[in-house]
């Protein structure tokens, strides 16, 4: 006997055809025999009409059962060979540290050695992309192409502490399972970092000698380092320039010195960066008051010292000789702006007496001038004190000139000049109003005090005057 393999219909042996539905008998199942087509669906309909046909009369329900069961497995093979499988990337994440605690770095991937090992021979390019791609897809395999559609980053990858904790973000083509023969299942997840090796400590700045100089407001920074772990270049200045006493300057190290450090040493510097306080630089005067009264003694006497010298040399071949020199005050002028830099004027009343005669006439006078002496950058230390060569100094240009009627030849009359000005408010306007464009400017000067010096000493001429006149008429 033999059974279609269609229908499940009963013929006899050697039946080429069956009976009932048609079908060639080349597939056919003869009893205590199973033959698998390709077609499941034709076997579960062949596998029912053969039960349904079976006529057996002491075996038929065992015969059922072995035949049921046949059908299941057949039809659990055919969805089993059908089914796509199903790749869980989470399985295969690699996270990995590397690093110091404090400066250690993360690295996720993916094990595609891994995942190409278990699944190489399971998943395969669905005829959707043979008939798109062709020829191309020779050159790629399905795993190659799948992990052109796969990648996964974290959040944050340097700088990182034990304990720290760093988000995992899948980034993957969902498309690709349109093409390959699988499907893939992810999670992003929070991963916690370990494994880093803790590190040393050592103090940066203890080598680090940092001093000012210049002059303020334009004093600088210098440092010298003299540790071995550093050099001084990998120190970094905020502002390095333009200082003044009481600044505060703050030096740092860069991320990436820590770190090579870290790298070479096993060890970072406990703080990266120190704040220091700008002391020790001098500083322009910028008001009468900076300057202190032992060196205003000083200037003063060097002035009084210049003037007489001055005297001495000039005065007497021109019948002329020094009565007083009386200090009436100071000017004080400070640049504008912040290039820094000033001018100090002590000024003087000067009194001399100048004679003259001819057969005529005699001339004999107590002659006033106004007179300067000035210092230019006049500083102060750190201690208060002003810093000054008293032996650099300017004295006036300008002169005028003092006349009588007194004949001196046939051409002119007999005069003196002298180097300043004929009056308070001519030096003043010398050397404070021809430059308010640049400088402002203090002033303590006063002529009132000079006036009652000058009216006494003027009555001490004369008494001196009265009684030469009476010893030489006696």
């Amino acid at each position: 006997m033999a059974f279609c393999g269609n229908c499940g219909t009963e013929n006899e042996e050697g039946a080429k055809f069956c009976k009932s539905c048609g079908s060639a008998l080349s597939q056919v199942q003869k009893e205590g025999t199973s033959n698998i087509v390709p077609d499941g669906k034709k076997i579960t309909e062949g596998m029912k009409g053969l039960v349904s046909n079976i006529k057996l009369n002491k075996a038929s329900k065992k015969v059922k059962i072995i035949v049921g069961a046949l059908v299941a497995v057949v039809v659990l093979a055919i969805m089993v060979a059908n089914a796509k499988p199903t790749i869980n990337l989470d399985d295969y994440l690699v996270f990995e540290t590397e690093g110091y605690d404090g400066y250690g770095n993360a690295h996720v991937h993916v094990d595609w050695d891994a995942i190409s090992e278990k699944y190489a021979d399971k998943i395969k390019y669905v005829s959707a992309a043979k008939n798109q791609y062709g020829e191309f897809l020779n050159f790629l395999s399905p795993v190659e192409a799948l992990r052109e559609c796969v990648s996964v980053k974290v959040d944050s990858d340097s700088k990182l502490s034990n304990g720290d904790e760093v988000n995992c973000t899948w980034d993957v083509n969902d498309n690709i399972s349109d093409f390959i023969t699988c499907k893939l299942k992810y999670d992003d997840k929070t991963l916690s970092v370990s494994g880093l090796t803790e590190l040393g400590k050592f103090d940066a700045f203890k080598d680090l000698n940092v001093s000012f100089s210049g002059t303020a407001p334009n004093g600088v920074i210098d440092i010298n380092y003299t540790g071995e772990e550093l050099d001084y270049y990998d120190f970094q200045v905020d502002d390095s320039q333009g200082l003044s006493n009481g600044d505060t300057v703050t030096i740092k190290i860069s991320d990436d010195t820590v770190k090579n450090c870290a790298e070479r040493y096993g060890k970072v510097p406990e703080t990266s960066e120190k704040e220091y306080k700008v002391e020790g630089i001098k500083s322009y005067v910028t008001k009468l008051a900076d300057i202190n009264e032992e060196a205003l003694s000083s200037m003063k006497a060097q002035a009084e010292d210049a003037y007489r010298a001055y005297a001495a040399k000039e005065f007497d071949k021109e019948g002329t000789s020094l009565q007083s020199i009386t200090y009436l005050g100071e000017y004080l002028l400070t640049k504008k702006g912040d290039m820094g830099g000033n001018r100090l004027y002590l000024v003087y009343k000067i009194q001399a007496r100048n004679t003259a005669s001819d057969s005529k006439k005699t001339y004999d006078q107590i002659n006033t001038s106004y007179w300067y002496i000035n210092y230019e950058n006049v500083l102060v230390n750190s201690d208060g004190k002003v810093e000054i060569d008293i032996t650099k100094y300017d004295t006036p240009h300008d002169t005028f000139r003092v006349d009588t009627d007194i004949s001196s030849g046939w051409f002119g009359t007999k005069g003196w000049y002298y180097y300043g000005y004929e009056s308070l408010q001519k030096l003043y306007d010398a050397v404070v109003t021809s430059k308010l464009d640049a400088y402002n400017h203090e002033e303590n000067v006063s002529d009132q005090a000079s006036t009652e010096t000058n009216e006494q000493e003027e009555k001490a001429a004369e008494t001196d005057e009265s009684e030469e006149s009476e010893e030489n008429a006696e």
